[in-house]
């Protein structure tokens, strides 16, 4: 460091070049075009004055004296003679975030339209050489048309501890009258485009606010904004369309982070988007890309900047940038609910009149799993299946045909277009209903009561103090239609419908069976309301399990004792060996709904009989009183056998080169059919039910 004496320089171009000795330089250490430290006699660790090293030229050229241009001298505020000290910038040069420019007798239309005026110096401004640089009230002259010099101050080049900066192309200009420059920069957060999220668009909206505007630090002088904001969902649920929306705000800066981005902080309001496909936990990119982020999360630390980011899941990033002064906000976009899918389905309507309001709401009541854009998706097929019915297709509104949208383009529609984000689960679309299922009438009504009353009657349900259920567990020979009542359930009440074997939940791998089982309960929960059935559940819960069978018990009971709450996610279970089962399954708040489906009782077997005979059977006449004898013929045989009976029947039929069965069709293959379900088996469920009721 030398102490140098200022005076004037020869010419202001390039107002930011100090001239120096070529002595002087070597002794700095200093090489032409480096970054070199200014410091005045009064400085005390304000911001950084920095300049860029030039060999100086001219009579009386002195080793002792610094060349300056007028720009910079009123820049710093150095004084002709004034004594200042020189010493080389180790560290590289900043890019200019952002730049904020204060007119100066500027004409009317500027006010008018300060982002025009904005975007028209950023095109006027080029680079000088490598170094184009500003700071404070560095004086730009632009033409208007060829009308009068518009003169602007530069007032900030968005960095907080430098006035010095490099200008680069993604340098942001911003025009402030003089009477705003003062004020703190609200940024409103209100988009009309995006239906359904008003909880998470004032979330986010109080988190900027906070950001431009920290009133509690007025109290708390620790107190440190939230500057990492984490929004996470299933795909389709408007992460990337919240955050460009959040980007179209009147941010000063907008950047957009990648590897090897150094962006610092700045003294005005500024966002930072992270691509997801820099959050991935790839074992080879991980650690360089966590250390990077956390690195610019340091630079900014204290500044007026947010940094938004989303995933599929917050697990799906680097832990350490899970904690605070990192990502410390994570904002779910769930799986959008009825109400929220009409939001969604206005706003992607506007201000059209098709569909109509009537539609919507249908739409809105049979998309269970649906998210923004698949709506978009389904109205975009509804609208083209309704333009190619046969004309007239719609009404005469006195200016031509009217579109009109009906119930059944949204039948077909529904066809073509499924929830994306159940499209990575063991997704099923159940086509079995109550009216497929002989007999079990009562069992019928207990498990539509189940799911019934808590979805529609939930007002009154609380009113009773009454608690939902929150499993069901059927138990009872094999064949019996355990899985088909499961899934006609789903099918009647208009559910999601995740279906899983035990068997297949069990791995060689530790921990993913864990695994699978908590990312059934959490693709549930996005998807609600839906039924996760868990079809023989024994391979997965018998009592006296060990190792890594008890941890998928356990894991199953702390996900339905609700550490994430079970909200319209009913879980149902059915096995043939309730015996093996472990008994803390059977505890209130898990499976407290016990079931037995047992064999078909005589009624039942003839509905059976009946609608699997109709239509094909040859003497419909005696339909009735044949059904009688078969059913009769047929104790003790659970329903997939007599299904099956009707099977072979047809196979006699097509062998004799028939198209009808007859009644000796189903008496041999009543005679062939074995029959799997004992009365020692009866005994066994009798004898179990008897021991969990004492």
């Amino acid at each position: 460091m030398s102490i140098f004496t200022v005076r004037p320089a020869s010419t202001d171009k390039d107002p930011f070049r100090i001239g120096l000795t070529a002595v002087s330089m070597l002794s700095l250490k200093l090489k032409s075009g480096d970054i070199c430290e200014l410091r005045g006699a009064d400085d005390n660790n304000g911001k950084r004055k920095l300049a860029v090293a030039w060999q100086g030229l001219g009579p009386g050229m002195k080793d002792s004296i610094v060349q300056t241009s007028r720009l910079l001298q009123e820049a710093y505020g150095f004084k002709l003679g004034e004594k200042i000290t020189i010493s080389r910038w180790s560290h590289p040069l900043q890019n200019a975030v952002s730049v904020t420019l204060q007119k100066v007798g500027a004409p009317p239309d500027v006010d008018a339209d300060l982002k025009s005026w904005s975007k028209r110096i950023a095109s006027t401004i080029s680079p000088i050489g490598e170094h184009m640089v500003v700071s404070q009230r560095l004086r730009c002259t632009l033409s208007s048309n060829g009308e009068e010099p518009v003169e602007f101050i530069v007032k900030d080049v968005g960095l907080q501890d430098s006035l010095f900066a490099r200008v680069t192309r993604d340098t942001a200009f911003r025009i402030v009258s003089s009477e705003t420059l003062d004020q703190p920069l609200a940024i409103t957060f209100r988009p009309k485009h995006l239906g359904g999220m008003q909880d998470q668009i004032a979330q986010v909206q109080d988190i900027v606010s906070d950001i431009c505007y920290p009133i509690a630090k007025q109290h708390f002088q620790a107190y440190e904004p939230v500057q990492g904001l984490l929004l996470y969902g299933a795909k389709g649920t408007g992460k990337s369309s919240l955050i460009a929306a959040l980007a179209d705000c009147e941010w000063p800066t907008v950047l957009h982070w990648k590897p090897g981005a150094e962006i610092f902080a700045s003294p005005e309001p500024s966002l930072v988007i992270v691509g997801p496909e820099y959050l991935t936990r790839s074992p080879s990119t991980s650690s360089n890309l966590t250390s990077e982020l956390d690195s610019m999360f340091q630079r900014i630390q204290g500044s007026p900047t947010l940094v938004v980011a989303e995933a599929r899941h917050p697990n799906d990033i680097d832990e350490r940038l899970r904690t605070e002064g990192r990502f410390a906000v994570e904002i779910e976009l769930p799986i959008p609910s009825a109400i929220q899918r009409k939001d969604i389905l206005l706003a992607l309507r506007g201000k059209d009149s098709v569909p109509t309001d009537d539609l919507l709401q249908e739409i809105s009541e049979r998309t269970h799993g649906y998210v923004g854009v698949d709506l978009k998706a389904l109205l975009r097929v509804m609208i083209h299946l309704a333009s190619k019915h046969p004309p007239p297709y719609g009404a005469n509104d006195g200016e031509g045909t009217r579109l009109v949208v009906q119930s059944a383009d949204l039948e077909n529609a529904l066809q073509q277009v499924r929830p994306s984000a159940l499209q990575e689960i063991f997704l099923e679309t159940p086509n079995v209903r109550w009216s497929d299922i002989g007999g079990q009438h009562e069992i019928k009504r207990q498990l539509h009561n189940a799911v019934e009353r808590p979805l529609k009657f939930a007002d009154r349900m609380k009113k009773l103090r009454l608690q939902p259920k929150k499993g069901v567990l059927l138990y009872g020979p094999p064949g019996c239609s355990k899985t088909l009542l499961v899934r006609a359930l789903a099918t009647e009440a208009g559910l999601n419908f995740l279906a899983v074997k035990g068997a297949e939940l069990i791995s060689m791998y530790v921990g993913e069976s864990e695994r699978a089982t908590r990312e059934v309960f959490r693709k549930a929960r996005a998807a609600s309301p839906s039924i996760i059935f868990f079809d023989e559940i024994d391979a997965i819960a018998s009592r006296g399990r060990s190792g890594s069978d008890l941890n998928v018990l356990t894991t199953l009971l702390n996900e339905m004792d609700g550490f994430e709450e079970l909200r319209n996610v009913f879980v149902v279970a059915a096995t043939n060996k309730p015996q093996n089962i472990d008994p803390a399954l059977m505890r209130p708040g898990r499976f407290d709904n016990v079931v037995y489906i047992g064999p078909p009782d005589v009624e039942a077997r003839k509905e059976i009989f009946h609608k699997r005979l109709e239509g094909v059977y040859e003497s419909q006449n005696s339909l009735g009183e044949d059904v009688q004898e078969f059913a009769s013929s047929t104790e003790g045989f659970s329903g997939a056998e007599i299904v099956a009976i009707c099977q072979t029947a047809g196979e006699n039929a097509f062998d004799d080169d028939r198209e009808t069965i007859i009644s000796d069709d189903i008496r041999k293959a009543i005679g062939t059919t074995p029959k799997s379900i004992t009365k020692e088996m009866l005994l066994e469920f009798e004898t179990w039910n008897a021991a969990r009721m004492r």
